[in-house]
């Protein structure tokens, strides 16, 4: 109840308002009969106080002020003074201290008990919080029920629409839920925000928001809560509203963010639930791959991996978890449908089913959704299986982890596929170690060992595609350094520069070299 509402009843009708308009839209929230001066120990905002014209009558100038101060810090309604036989008239100095500290004060003649006063504030206060508690019954009642059904948001949110009656919305980013109830005010750009502070009646955050028209003729307002969950993201409840928000409408926010809440939990276990079970479903389509086509079939079924004939796999390695590399993941695996995940501490393996091999995925594919940036080459690491058939799918999990390994030797770019290493994929096998040492000149072992200066120069050289300038770039030397060094290191190892196939063994040579000493390092 505010103080121009007060004035409205019907025992103040023949009350004073001795200072015009201030204070009107004042909140009256409780009253109270001044006994003592240190209203700071037992009054509060928005409460009303009553008194009669002896409190203020033996007080000096300071000790009023501080007085004034005091009520006015605490957010005090209003001053009601009752008169008596002996004093008819409030002095101007009164007066002109509670307009000097926007204090409403109302006259009551003296046949006016305290106690009409207090039962003519409390019975509308009383009633309102009696229809505050039965709204919050009720609205309780008819949402513990679609909890206890486990009801779908939507069915919420209609209920929440009916009984607020104002246009709302919910956003869920992580659920791919977006839920627009009443006008949309999308094209309206925002005025004002600013937060709404909690009463007795909230215990969520508000924000409250100023929207105007393109035109900028019709305002509408905002009340928005971010309702936290276990996804990535925060669901987003909107109220739209024209003049303002009642009380009763915050109780039923106050529910229904209740309800959201526990449906978001639950709707995140389900989630999880199935997350790890179609892990453990993926574990045993790639690692343990059934050697009887008939138990495949069924564990395909159960995945709903079993639609089309072909598969693809495509590995992602990074070296921590965070949001960034969630993203990366969600664009990875919106690149066909269906799919499944294969998470592992170290990486994770999405494989998909095909409806044929042109539909594979490309090197280019994943550079075009990703638009990587430096922070994430630095970072990542993606290999791309070849596409498959059903009996070869165990083979899609060792070419991904094979092709990732050889990555990280040897470092040739964030996007790698098997298709590209070529003869190199006959070095990615643990067991051909004993061959690798047979392809490895001797004199090119010793460079590396002893002239790590030289092999290094060697090996940016290859990388460079064989350009001195860049070679120097890359190295930070003059061109000539880097034409000495080769013309050196062509001395030692006894390199025909005429001889093509001579010069492709001994590339292929320093990349194995190279990738041997980071594994030794690692």
């Amino acid at each position: 109840m505010k103080i121009r509402e007060l004035m409205s009843l019907e025992l103040f009708k023949s009350c004073k308002l001795l200072t015009n308009d201030i204070g009107l839209e004042n909140d009256v929230d409780s009253a109270m009969v001044l006994e003592a001066l240190d209203i700071e120990n037992w009054s509060r905002k928005n409460q009303l106080i009553l008194t009669s014209f002896y409190a203020f009558q033996d007080l000096s100038e300071a000790e009023l002020t501080v007085f004034f101060q005091k009520m006015e810090n605490l957010g005090v309604s209003g001053i009601v003074v009752k008169m008596d036989r002996l004093i008819t008239m409030i002095p101007d100095w009164l007066i002109a201290l509670c307009f000097q500290h926007n204090i409403p004060l109302i006259k009551v003649e003296q046949d006016v008990s305290y106690e009409k006063i207090m039962l003519t504030i409390y019975e509308p206060l009383l009633n309102h919080q009696e229809h505050l508690l039965r709204t919050y019954y009720d609205v309780r009642q008819r949402f513990t029920k679609l909890e206890r059904n486990q009801h779908s948001f939507s069915q919420i949110m209609d209920t929440f629409y009916e009984l607020i009656a104002l246009p709302c919305s919910l956003k869920i980013p992580d659920l791919e839920i977006t839920a627009q109830y009443g006008p949309s005010y999308e094209d309206y750009r925002l005025s004002e925000s600013n937060y709404l502070a909690t009463t007795e009646f909230t215990k969520n955050h508000y924000e409250q928001q100023l929207l105007l028209s393109p035109d900028e003729q019709t305002k509408i307002s905002t009340l928005s809560v971010k309702i936290p969950t276990r996804f990535k993201n925060s669901c987003t409840l909107t109220v739209f509203y024209a003049d303002r928000i009642e009380e009763a409408h915050m109780m039923i926010l106050e529910n229904v963010i209740d309800i959201l809440y526990a449906r978001l939990q639950t709707e995140y276990l389900i989630k999880k639930d199935r997350y790890a079970r179609l892990n453990h479903l993926a574990d045993s389509l790639l690692q343990n791959t059934p050697a009887s086509m008939d138990e495949l079939n069924s564990l395909l079924d159960e995945a709903q991996m079993n639609r089309y004939p072909y598969y693809q796999g495509l590995a992602f390695s990074v070296d921590e978890n965070n949001a960034e590399n969630a993203d990366i993941l969600q664009k990875l695996a919106s690149l066909r449908t269906p799919k499944i995940f294969f998470e592992h501490y170290h990486y994770t393996v999405i494989l998909y089913n095909l409806k044929e091999p042109g539909e594979r995925i490309s090197k280019t594919d994943i550079q075009n959704i990703l638009k990587l940036d430096a922070s994430v080459k630095s970072k990542a690491m993606i290999s791309i299986s070849r596409v498959k058939e059903k009996p070869a799918l165990k083979d899609i999990l060792l070419e991904c982890l094979d092709t990732i390994r050889f990555n990280q030797q040897l470092q040739m770019g964030t996007v790698l596929s098997v298709d590209e290493l070529g003869l190199f994929r006959y070095f990615m096998q643990e067991d051909q170690s004993e061959q690798l040492e047979l392809l490895i000149h001797e004199p090119l072992k010793r460079l590396q060992q002893d002239e790590s200066e030289l092999f290094q120069t060697l090996y940016a050289f290859f990388q460079n595609n064989r350009n001195y300038k860049k070679t120097a770039e890359a190295l930070f030397l003059h061109p000539k350094t880097i034409r000495y060094r080769l013309n050196k290191i062509q001395q030692l190892l006894m390199i025909e520069q005429t001889n093509p196939l001579q010069l492709v063994n001994f590339e292929i040579a320093t990349y194995l070299l190279k990738a041997r000493r980071r594994e030794a390092n690692d």
